[in-house]
C-alpha cells in the first residue's frame, strides 16, 4: 500500500510537470520550431514555420535554433515568439509587426496576428498588437 500511494505520488508530480511544459505538438523549417495549438492546423504551423525559416535566412541571420508558438482566439491569432534578450532595444516595434502582417496575409489569409515576445517557457513579456502596414510603416520597420 505504501509503495502503491508512492508511485501515485510520483505520477501526479510527472502529470503536473507535464501540463506546465505543454507547449503543443511541433513542425519544424530548418532551425526553426513551432510549436501549435488551440484552432492551429498542422498545415497552417508548417506554413508559419516555412515562412518564418525564410524571412531569417533571407535576413542573413546566423541559423540558430528559434522557437514560436502558434494559438487562436477569438479569429485572432497568437504568434508567440521566444526572444534571447527581452531588452533588446535594437529591434523596434515596426519589425515585429511586420512579422506578424506578413504571416497574416501569407498563412492565415488576413486574419490579425499579434505578436508576444517571449521567455523561452512561452511566458509572455510583451505584446505587440497586429497592425496592417503601409508602406510608410515598413520604411520604419528597415
Amino acid at each position: 500500500m505504501k509503495i502503491l500511494k508512492s508511485l501515485l505520488c510520483l505520477l501526479a508530480v510527472v502529470l503536473i510537470a507535464a501540463s506546465c511544459t505543454n507547449f503543443g505538438k511541433k513542425v519544424k523549417a530548418g532551425h526553426i520550431e513551432t510549436y501549435y495549438k488551440d484552432g492551429i492546423t498542422e498545415d497552417q504551423a508548417q506554413r508559419t514555420a516555412t515562412l518564418l525559416y525564410n524571412l531569417d535566412i533571407n535576413a542573413g541571420n546566423t541559423p540558430s535554433q528559434k522557437s514560436f508558438q502558434l494559438s487562436k482566439k477569438d479569429g485572432t491569432i497568437f504568434l508567440k515568439m521566444v526572444i534571447a534578450d527581452p531588452g533588446n532595444a535594437e529591434v523596434n516595434d515596426y519589425n515585429f509587426m511586420a512579422i506578424g502582417d506578413y504571416i497574416s496575409d501569407s498563412a492565415f489569409a488576413g486574419a490579425p496576428v499579434n505578436m508576444d515576445l517571449t521567455d523561452n517557457r512561452f511566458k509572455t513579456i510583451r505584446i505587440i498588437p497586429y497592425k496592417k502596414l503601409t508602406e510608410e510603416d515598413l520604411q520604419k520597420a528597415k
